[in-house]
């Protein structure tokens, strides 16, 4: 009996062992292409991965692997445990499969524009057939800023992104101004800190953007950049003389706007602070100006106002992080919080702004103190409206309306982490504004006239 196990013991080896030459027995793979999205040159990408399949009954030898470029594109492999650019005798048994890593790490390129970069693996057989996988990426020229403080007035340009390590800080006695078409990328916990002043002078066409320095993806259909805490935040400090910002992208952030008792005055207009692991804007002590912004998906507040003076102007407050249940909300206007002390609301004034979200109650103000000159004026709230010391011909949502909370707008993707915060066109916010306050800002954040007919938020529907 102990024979006859050690005989099938030997055959079973033997036949693991044999491989063929036959070129009709070829591998199969996980996919044809490995693609990467835009690689910053100089900057290794993520990993990927593909397998490699012998789905014959016998083994196969593979005599080469290489790079078809022999190494000179800038991608790497690492082939069943072995790396380098040419590999030799790597074995796949039978019925058995193997992975190779892919990674990519560019050159600089002549373009500043992103330029396709192709390789491939070619597997030669022992049959002398040859098998390719194709390789690809777009390679992206950056300016590097590692650790870097402006301590004179600097403009930066789109000309190339910037990519940030370690926080970009403003000096006091510096101002730094940020030119259409300006992106930041910042790496993961890098901040913008401003002791100085801030100008961001987008457009409509070239916005200046705020974003994390992943480019790859979480999985297929989620880019690392539709999700939170991918970077730090905007920090404006005590000292700053203050901060204008126009046509402004900023999104994945741990928070967006962090404002506190600064000694200028902070101005928003037709931006976006979107998808923060934190709060989207916060304000204590300060004087601040918004219009024409979507402030949206929060896991803590869309925005919270601690004391000083501030006007909203045709702003839509959307709370619908999708991560967490116990998420804040759209609006927060208070003068104390816990361990601090009484911050004083001397004037919090809303016009025509639509505030909504998944809650029952979006917009929560706790007025412990005196004075609490907190107002909103034909706005769309999630609230009780009936309270006229607060609201003034106001509209509160209501689940009996056409639209209510997320159907309120054109994309709702909780799947795919996609929003879009336009209009439906049965949306409870449109022709719910007033004339009274559409002469400042008679454009929506898309530069589409309001006419006679305003709706409450930043986006009119057409």
């Amino acid at each position: 009996m102990c024979c006859a196990l050690i005989a099938m013991g030997l055959t079973s080896c033997s036949d693991d062992e044999k491989f063929t030459a036959d070129r009709g027995a070829v591998l199969t793979f996980s996919v044809d292409t490995v693609s990467f999205d835009t690689v910053f040159a100089g900057v290794s990408s993520s990993t990927e991965r593909f397998n490699v399949y012998n789905r014959n009954s016998s083994g196969i030898r593979i005599v080469n692997v290489k790079l078809e470029s022999g190494g000179t594109s800038g991608f790497k492999m690492n082939v069943d445990g072995q790396f380098g650019a040419s590999l030799n005798d790597v074995e796949v048994l039978k019925e058995d499969s193997i992975f190779v890593f892919v990674e990519v790490n560019m050159a600089e390129q002549a373009s500043n524009e992103p330029t396709r970069v192709e390789d491939a693996i070619v597997f030669t057989l022992e049959s002398g057939m040859q098998q390719r996988v194709m390789l690809e990426a777009y390679g992206q020229n950056v300016r590097v800023l590692r650790a870097e403080v402006i301590t004179t007035d600097t403009t930066l340009d789109g000309t190339l992104p910037y990519l940030v390590y370690d926080s970009l800080v403003v000096a006091e006695d510096a101002t730094l101004t940020l030119g259409e078409g300006t992106m930041l990328c910042f790496h993961n916990a890098a901040n913008l800190k401003v002791y100085g002043e801030l100008k961001v002078d987008g457009t409509l066409e070239k916005p200046v953007t705020f974003r994390g320095d992943r480019t790859d993806r979480m999985f297929t259909y989620l880019p690392y950049d539709r999700l939170d805490n991918q970077w730090g935040s905007i920090v404006l400090a005590s000292s700053c003389k203050g901060c204008t910002i126009n046509y402004a992208d900023i999104h994945s952030g741990n928070d967006g706007i962090i404002c506190d008792s600064i000694q200028g005055k902070l101005t928003i207009t037709n931006s976006v602070i979107h998808n923060t692991g934190g709060t989207g804007l916060f304000v204590q002590d300060s004087e601040v100006l918004v219009a024409n912004t979507q402030i949206s998906n929060s896991r803590y507040n869309c925005v919270t106002i601690f004391g000083g003076t501030s006007e909203f102007y045709h702003c839509t407050l959307a709370q619908f992080c999708p991560w967490i249940a116990d998420r804040g909300n759209a609006l927060v206007v208070s003068n104390y919080m816990i361990g601090e002390e009484a911050h004083l609301i001397e004037a919090a004034n809303f016009y025509n702004c639509f505030v909504t979200g998944y809650a029952d109650d979006e917009a929560y103000g706790n007025a412990l103190e005196q004075p609490f000159n907190l107002h909103f004026y034909n706005c769309v709230l999630l609230t009780d409206v009936s309270d006229e010391t607060y609201f003034h011909d106001c509209t509160a949502e209501s689940k009996d309306l056409d639209c209510y909370k997320e159907t309120n707008f054109r994309t709702i993707d909780t799947d795919n982490y996609y929003y879009d915060f336009h209009l439906d066109s049965l949306s409870t916010a449109i022709g719910k504004a007033s004339t009274q306050y559409t002469d400042l800002y008679p454009l929506d954040r898309d530069g589409k006239p309001r006419g006679n007919t305003p709706d409450a938020g930043c986006y009119q529907f057409k």
